[in-house]
């Protein structure tokens, strides 16, 4: 077999449920999956390393596009082609752009508030007014000024209004709507995937959040800032929290970073200084983590109020680190021979003091991550079990169609049923083995769909879910609300797109996720879907019924009913025979 081939799609960005997710990278030189060894922390203060190997991103701007003058005597509908064409003038402000504009207009016109992303050409028509036009695009997506991508539906179109005057003798626009508009080839070269790190809500946990900026080397930190500082994109509002408290600020509209890397950030003083010193240090592993992740070029994060220096306090008031990427245990759960056993990636266990669970006909096993409860769906799919050695097998969930149950980093079982209730249900078994009372959430979104897996995050606050309705198959990443400990809802997702009908879905990386289909005989592919990154697309094997993974993609695991499989370098390995739907935790 060949290696892992990347799967080629056009360039359209991620789009609900369309076959084409094309993510906006080719600025980087690179891309790089890593598979983490150990759960990655960040220090809290002081001179710190880089956390992770990064490949290199080439943040210029401008490289290849020419930008032009407005011509004397040209048409209306040139100078607003013209005007469109100079919206890639990010390192001079726009200062083409802002001469098809009249004097006023060139002032107050705010560039940064909003990029649409357009397919192919867009027309220009005359309005209902005098001197007014009205320009049609086939939009892809748009992207707010703190880099939120809103991802259009399918075959959408947007009408933008302008208005011209003549000033001098010439045609210039008098009034258009903040922002620019980019092709989507443009908008590629232009903009690349950032990283935001907000807290879980018991500031355990660092959760992603993927933005769009603009890449310029100069002015990237300060994007960064000015986005972490607007709060989380809008399906993690409630799911995450933030240290920085509302309203703070930058001070100036920059965040410079020095040569010895620390990145100084001036914040409005009076809200900076209102905060508690263990407040600062949590908002310093927030912003640290950040721009750590996403730039090669910081280490260290001060901050300031007034010019000067806060207090962060000493070591005594130092604060756990910040875990991101939360790391698998490497023992998985299967079935052999119907009974629960364990698997390390070559060696089949028995489980010490595990009852037998033969009669209940266990299938789609689960783990949790302290890896002393597990889990299974019992004969047709409408009773899930947890089970603890030396104790007897206990009903946690009831439903119709339940996909396979899915551990919490917290211990929380969840499980959705498939009858197109969108009914979710979720409970804590307790040390002694009892179930408490179930969760059951009824989520709007999934009304009518039939769900087909439901995977929690290892952050512990989002959810993959697969699942289908008239012909039609999503895969959604939501945002899990809870009360203290307590799961209430989902957030309206957050939709990637994919190829082919995918029916289980597991994740592979803090922001990447691996869906496939599943087959008897038929070649199935795996592909891998990622936030930030281009997806891939796995070599397709025949009769794959199951996947597993722990972190990256060279482990993600394909399985038959008969064989494992591990992805090596150049092609799949079978490890492993008599090994049923082995499953790391989560």
């Amino acid at each position: 077999m060949s290696s892992p081939v990347r799967t080629r799609h056009p360039r359209r960005l991620a789009q609900g449920v369309r076959r084409n997710w094309a993510v906006l990278a080719a600025v980087m030189a690179a891309v790089v999956l890593l598979a983490i060894s150990g759960c990655a922390v960040i220090p809290t203060h002081g001179s710190v390393g880089k956390s992770d190997p990064l490949t290199p991103r080439n943040n210029e701007v401008n490289v290849g596009f020419q930008q032009f003058a407005p011509v004397a005597g040209s048409s209306p509908e040139n100078i607003i082609r013209g005007f469109i064409d100079s919206g890639t003038g990010l390192s001079d402000d726009f200062q083409y752009a802002r001469q098809y504009l009249t004097p006023g207009l060139a002032q107050s016109w705010a560039p940064d508030k909003r990029t649409l992303v357009y397919k192919d050409t867009f027309s220009v028509v005359p309005g209902r007014e005098k001197d007014t036009f009205v320009l049609k695009f086939s939009v892809v997506s748009s992207v707010d000024a703190t880099g939120v991508l809103t991802p259009a539906k399918d075959s959408a179109t947007e009408s933008v209004a302008v208005k011209m005057v003549q000033v001098d003798g010439e045609w210039r626009i008098s009034e258009t709507p903040d922002g620019v508009i980019l092709t989507e080839a443009t908008f590629q070269t232009l903009f690349s995937p950032f990283s935001l790190y907000f807290y879980d809500p018991t500031f355990t946990y660092g959760v992603p959040d993927v933005r769009w900026l603009a890449g310029r080397s100069s002015r990237t930190a300060t994007a960064i800032v000015k986005a972490m500082l607007a709060g989380p994109a809008p399906y993690l509002q409630g799911a995450v929290v933030s240290a920085f408290p509302n309203g703070i600020a930058l001070e100036r509209d920059s965040v410079p970073v020095n040569e010895g890397g620390v990145a100084k950030v001036g914040l409005t003083a009076q809200a900076l200084l209102e905060t508690s010193v263990k407040q600062r240090r949590q908002m310093q592993a927030q912003l640290l983590v950040t721009l750590q992740k996403s730039l090669n070029t910081v280490t260290e994060v001060q901050f300031l109020a007034d010019d000067r220096e806060v207090d962060m306090g000493g070591p005594a008031d130092s604060i756990p680190p910040i875990t991101i990427d939360n790391t698998v245990p490497s023992t998985q759960v299967a079935l052999a021979k119907n009974e629960l056993v364990t698997f390390d990636g070559s060696k089949i266990s028995a489980i010490a003091g595990m009852p037998s669970v033969a009669d209940l006909l266990p299938s789609v096993p689960a783990i949790s991550y302290s890896g002393n409860v597990f889990a299974f769906r019992s004969g047709a799919g409408n009773q899930i079990y947890s089970v603890r050695p030396e104790q007897v097998p206990v009903l946690a969930i009831s439903g119709v169609g339940l996909t396979p149950p899915s551990f919490a980093p917290n211990g929380w079982l969840w499980s959705a049923a498939g009858d197109g209730s969108g009914m979710i249900i979720a409970v804590n078994p307790d040390d002694g083995g009892a179930m408490g009372k179930p969760v059951v959430m009824s989520v709007p979104w999934l009304v009518g769909q039939e769900v087909t897996s439901l995977r929690i995050s290892r952050d512990g606050s989002r959810a993959l879910v697969v699942s289908h309705a008239n012909g039609v198959t999503l895969v959604s990443v939501t945002g899990i609300l809870k009360t203290a400990d307590t799961p209430k809802e989902l957030t309206v997702p957050l939709s990637l797109s994919h190829s082919g009908s995918p029916v289980l879905g597991l994740w592979v990386g803090e922001s990447s996720v691996a869906v496939t289909a599943t087959s008897a005989t038929e070649n199935v592919s795996i592909e891998i879907l990622d936030l930030a990154l281009e997806p891939v697309g796995l070599e397709a094997l025949p009769g794959i019924e199951w996947i597993s993974a722990s972190t990256g993609l060279r482990n993600v695991h394909a399985q038959t009913a008969t064989q494992y499989y591990s992805n090596t370098s150049s092609s799949w390995e079978v490890v492993a025979k008599d090994l049923r739907q082995a499953s790391f935790a989560g």
